[in-house]
């Protein structure tokens, strides 16, 4: 018993719960603690232990967390929610994406991020493939027409010209031979420099 008392004293220790992590955080988190992504699951042990028998025995609907709670899109946002967002997750809900999200899970900041692993983005590059594939643009501006793109399936070079989430202070260039590289945009997905440079229209908030 005492053993165990310790051990559970040392899991509340900040320099222990760095060590449990499963990987490092990505530079841009560095120094953000724990438990400004991870939040305490309500309870106590022996409560959550009792609640995860009743669920096992199906007499509750739901299992729970033990210790802390699984992460949800509602820590991300609570950092990174913007009024300049062209992607955001509530949009892809809606049913008439019901298809797309089959592709890519886009309802949801995890279906693209995660943490603990030296990738930002754990998607392929093409994944405008999933809602564009039927694209037309009018009074298209770029030299090789969008169209031309689709039918191309030239989908590595959509990110070359966009941002996904229109965060940086980058204009799109009208000739494709000037738009950047699919593979500057794989090194940035996972973990390298940002091709897209700055500044940025809006940084994280601090939590």
């Amino acid at each position: 018993m005492p053993t165990a008392l310790w051990a559970g004293l040392a899991l509340t220790q900040s320099k222990t719960q760095t060590a449990l992590a499963h990987g490092p955080l990505i530079a841009a988190h560095d120094g953000v603690a724990c438990v400004a992504c991870h939040s305490k699951t309500p309870g106590t042990v022996r409560q959550q232990v009792q609640a995860q028998v009743r669920y096992v025995l199906g007499v509750r609907e739901t299992p729970v967390d033990f210790g802390y709670a699984a992460v949800q899109s509602d820590q991300c946002l609570a950092c990174h929610a913007r009024a300049n967002e062209r992607h955001p997750i509530y949009r892809f809900r809606e049913p008439r994406f019901a298809e797309a999200v089959q592709h890519v899970e886009a309802r949801s900041c995890l279906g693209c991020h995660t943490e603990h692993r030296p990738e930002i983005v754990t998607v392929q590059p093409t994944l405008c493939q999933a809602c564009h594939d039927d694209l037309v643009v009018k009074n298209d501006p770029v030299d090789t027409p969008h169209v031309t793109l689709v039918a191309q399936k030239n989908w590595d070079s959509c990110l070359g010209c966009h941002d996904f989430h229109g965060n940086h202070a980058f204009k799109a260039p009208s000739k494709l031979a000037e738009a950047l590289p699919a593979q500057a945009i794989w090194a940035y997905f996972e973990g390298g420099a940002d091709p897209f440079g700055s500044p940025k229209l809006y940084e994280g908030k601090a939590p």
